[in-house]
């Protein structure tokens, strides 16, 4: 029987993400898809894998699959319960905690986000994560996601914001543990620097990484089939 996946989405987006990449993937497994974009109640990354795990089936393991500030969580969730979890799928994120410079842009986010509301702030974050010959191509895309988004819960927005600033580094974890984890990297990702997690990788046969060609931190909308490839693969390894 193949595992069952749980699917984390990022910030600034909620669980629909999922309902984009999904159909017709994923045959035979079952999927735990959480939504916690409307939770202001976890202070750290650690809170949201706590009160996550809460809601999953405690006699089981998992593969996690998590999308940007997703897979802040789930490697948060391996971290904390290893025993429940079978591999990570990290896609565009990072173990590096943020920077002193990163710290700053994101308390300027949540200062944007509380004096201007969620629509302002998401009309103009949305594009920023995809390359912008994918913009200039679906620009329909664009406008449904930006649509979709605008109504996400403020106080939820400046709540993750804040846990993502104080993450732990996690790189330290990636390098000890013998959770099989996988990378899917964007070679044109303004958030995620490749190279850095090439470098975390190196000697760590457990671990994989793909980096997609022409691909910024959207790789679900950017590049689906591939994405969902290199999930795919790294699934059936596991399971060889």
């Amino acid at each position: 029987m193949r595992p069952s996946l749980v699917l984390l989405h990022g910030f600034g987006e909620d669980a629909r993400m999922w309902d984009d990449f999904i159909p017709g993937r994923f045959p035979n497994q079952t999927l735990h898809i959480p939504n916690y974009a409307d939770w202001s109640d976890c202070l750290t990354i650690a809170e949201y894998a706590r009160k996550i795990v809460d809601t999953l089936p405690q006699e089981q393991s998992f593969i996690l699959i998590g999308h940007s500030m997703g897979g802040y969580i789930a490697l948060e969730l391996a971290k904390q319960f290893p025993q429940q979890v079978q591999g990570i799928i990290m896609l565009h994120s990072t173990p590096v905690a943020d920077s002193a410079d990163k710290k700053l842009q994101r308390d300027k986010m949540a200062a944007f986000i509380q004096e201007h509301g969620s629509e302002k702030f998401i009309r103009s974050f949305v594009a920023n994560l995809f390359a912008s010959h994918f913009v200039e191509s679906h620009q329909e895309l664009m406008d449904m996601l930006a649509n979709r988004y605008s109504q996400l819960n403020q106080t939820g927005l400046i709540a993750s914001t804040l846990a993502m600033k104080v993450r732990e580094d996690l790189q330290d974890f990636v390098r000890s543990t013998d959770i099989p984890t996988l990378f899917v990297l964007g070679e044109k990702d303004p958030l995620i620097t490749t190279e850095a997690i090439v470098e975390l990788l190196a000697g760590k046969d457990q671990h994989k990484y793909v980096i997609l060609s022409g691909v910024a931190h959207q790789g679900c909308y950017e590049a689906p089939e591939e994405t969902y490839a290199a999930i795919n693969q790294f699934i059936n390894e596991i399971h060889a």
